[in-house]
């Protein structure tokens, strides 16, 4: 048996053939209007339309011209303006929204698709079967899905509009607020999630586009959805955060553009802080929060970044979560969207969070990992099942009403005070809160009674391994998507310039020491002086000092620029590649010598993690593989060093990974003097046992 959805499913493949001949060669970008005006007039003449009104008469002529192969337009046009002046036809002021298809010059419409479609959308099963609201959902999506061009602000899939809506529970009488509304589909699902309960009139939507070319496309779609003639203007942050007579609303839901450039932010107050102006998200949530009237809450979709940026918008979410703006912060898995294989948060606003929680519990916040949720087919976008979002939206219900009573799930959700995330530098990565779902069992091999003098050394270490494994599960944690990391060119990362990869940062610096006309044999002092680091001084765990050179103070100012500076990276550029060390407060102010490379990293990259990557398998192999000169010598130069494909996750990652690092080398550092240990015992037990 054919469900609704089916039905709408045929319905929309049938209309998608019929479209689809006539995109190539064409400026397609008001046909997605045009479609749904044609779909809200079917809709308006089957359920309002009488056998005596005249926009009836040419929409049954239109179809009947439509199938005999004829030009519909005229009565279709003449059908639109007709049934636009009905005292109930739910879109305002029709002609005046520029719809492509209401142009009275056929030529200049450029609707040559309308015959068919309109053919195609009056066959059987009928689309009134189906729903109108569903034709209309399937029928956006399969545009994102296969047209050449953009609806402006990103389309949020209909699983995961429906998660924020079910997040933000909008409920009849409520105002609703989406400040980037992009083709309204999240007003739309809000529209749906009302009338469930009540009457969608009872409602108020307030929406506003960053696109200019979207509003008329979202007032359609709402319009579709049951909002009595909704109106959608062009806006920004700021100029909606200057409008505080439009007053307070109930809901805020929102995906607004992410990472999106804002002007005169200046202007205005905001309330935790100005963001920066190379970065709206701030700006979005907060606009968002002041919006909202005292009971109200948002629900905003974030990129993760949002969650461990540093700077100014560090400094704004510090102070939005000792505000108590937060309610919770909900992560979901990549590949959701069409447009992109990045995956995003969602952020659960409260303008007063004691009217949502119950007294005391007020200061927690509340993070769900879902990043492992969804099913996904090859080539095509991951998709949340309803089963996901009614556990991901049950879970956020049960906590709200009860923190205490709703325990902690392991691998899922937890919930976390204030203090905790203010410990972590404010950061809301759920990943670093959610515990793993079990611990992996220890590998360590249980000790024979021969090892019993080695226990004062296991106490040394037994500390080591413990911090040892909370690393590496935090590592597990922040990978459990799967996702590989790019791989990016090193003199694009020290430049700034990896496109998509940084959101505030500054450029480093990549060089090479100095000539050995600049440091010759006979500068090299004896007794002390300024260190001058070579290949041979590099190590592992960092810089040995053992048989380190030194020239005098007054020859190193001459070469200022080759001086270390706190957080640079050696490398050493001949000799064995990949060995490299990062500079601490001890080797600030030595020289960078002939036979190295300094890098002195941007913001986005952090200096261990990168030592680290360089120490790997992966960046020798490459390194060795172009490098030039002898099996004993290998060489490789500044230019062919730009080219090195770094692995470039997230900082949070890439920080993540470096601690994991420095701790795998202090552990290792402790097992040698323990294994030192135990060789000295065998010896001795062994001559005790022989003179026994």
């Amino acid at each position: 048996m054919e469900t609704t959805e089916s039905h709408a499913s045929n319905v929309v493949d049938r209309l998608w053939r019929a479209y689809a001949p006539y995109q190539r060669g064409r400026n397609t970008f008001d046909d997605l209007t045009s479609m749904l005006a044609i779909l809200l007039l079917a809709g308006f003449v089957e359920s309002v339309g009488g056998p005596e009104d005249e926009f009836v008469r040419r929409w049954a002529r239109a179809v009947a011209e439509a199938r005999i192969g004829l030009s519909p337009l005229m009565d279709l046009r003449a059908a639109l303006a007709g049934a636009g002046r009905h005292r109930d036809f739910p879109v305002l002021d029709l002609r005046n929204l520029e719809v492509g298809l209401l142009d009275d010059d056929e030529e200049s419409g450029d609707v040559p698709w309308a015959a068919a479609f309109l053919t195609a959308l009056n066959q059987r099963p009928s689309w009134a079967k189906a729903g109108l609201a569903e034709v209309c959902e399937l029928l956006m999506e399969r545009h994102v899905q296969e047209s050449t061009l953009s609806a402006g602000e990103f389309y949020t899939p209909r699983a995961v509009a429906r998660l924020l809506i079910e997040s933000a529970s909008p409920q009849p009488g409520d105002r609703i607020l989406d400040p980037a509304c992009g083709s309204g589909g999240l007003l739309a699902a809000a529209a749906q999630w009302i009338a469930e309960s009540g009457r969608v009139d009872g409602a108020t939507f307030e929406a506003y586009a960053t696109d200019r070319s979207n509003p008329r496309l979202a007032m359609m779609n709402l319009a579709i959805h049951g909002v009595d003639q909704p109106v959608v203007s062009a806006s920004d942050p700021v100029s909606l955060l200057r409008r505080r007579s439009s007053g307070l609303a109930d809901r805020v839901v929102s995906n607004p553009p992410f990472n999106q450039r804002i002007e005169d932010i200046g202007i205005v107050d905001w309330p935790f802080g100005r963001p920066p102006e190379s970065n709206a998200n701030f700006a979005w949530l907060q606009l968002a929060w002041s919006r909202l009237s005292e009971h109200g809450t948002a629900a905003m979709i974030m990129p993760q970044g949002a969650a461990w940026s540093n700077g100014r918008q560090a400094e704004i979410r510090r102070r939005m979560i000792a505000g108590g703006a937060l309610l919770a912060v909900i992560a979901l898995p990549p590949n959701l969207f069409y447009d992109t294989s990045v995956p995003v948060h969602i952020w659960i606003l409260a303008r007063d969070k004691s009217h949502q929680l119950p007294p005391g519990d007020a200061n927690d916040v509340l993070f769900i990992d879902a990043s492992l949720l969804g099913a996904q087919v090859p080539r095509r976008p991951r998709v949340l099942t309803a089963e996901d979002v009614e556990r991901i939206s049950g879970r956020f219900r049960s906590w709200q009403r009860s923190p205490r009573a709703t325990p902690d799930e392991p691998g899922f959700s937890r919930s976390v005070a204030h203090e905790e995330i203010l410990e972590n530098d404010g950061s809301l990565d759920p990943r670093l809160y959610v515990e793993a779902e079990q611990e992996r069992p220890s590998t360590a091999p249980a000790l024979s009674p021969m090892l019993d003098e080695l226990d004062r050394h296991d106490e040394a270490t037994a500390g080591s391994r413990i911090g040892l494994r909370k690393s590496f599960s935090t590592c597990e944690r922040l990978t459990r998507n799967g996702n590989r990391p790019p791989r990016v060119p090193l003199r694009s990362i020290v430049a700034g310039t990896a496109e998509g990869m940084f959101e505030n940062s500054t450029s480093g610096v990549l060089l090479a020491g100095p000539s050995g006309s600049l440091i010759r044999a006979e500068d090299y002092v004896e007794g002390g002086g300024v260190p001058v680091v070579m290949p041979k001084d590099l190590t592992g765990s960092g810089f040995s000092v053992a048989s380190i050179r030194h020239i005098t103070g007054q020859q190193a100012e001459g070469l200022e620029r080759f001086r270390l500076h706190r957080g640079d990276v050696v490398l050493a550029r001949r000799g064995e590649l990949g060995r490299c060390a990062v500079v601490r407060e001890e080797q600030q102010g030595w020289i960078c010598g002939t036979g190295c490379f300094v890098l002195r990293p941007p913001a986005d990259l952090d200096a261990d993690y990168f030592a680290a990557y360089l120490r790997s398998p992966e960046a020798r192999k490459w390194l060795e593989a172009h490098s030039t000169g002898s099996m004993t010598m290998k060489t490789i130069s500044l230019d062919v060093l730009g080219d090195l494909p770094v692995a470039l996750p997230d900082l949070g990652m890439q920080q993540a990974i470096a601690g994991a690092m420095a701790r795998l080398d202090e552990h290792e550092r402790l097992l040698r003097e323990q294994l030192a240990l135990t060789r000295k015992i065998h010896a001795d037990a062994l001559n005790g046992i022989l003179a026994s």
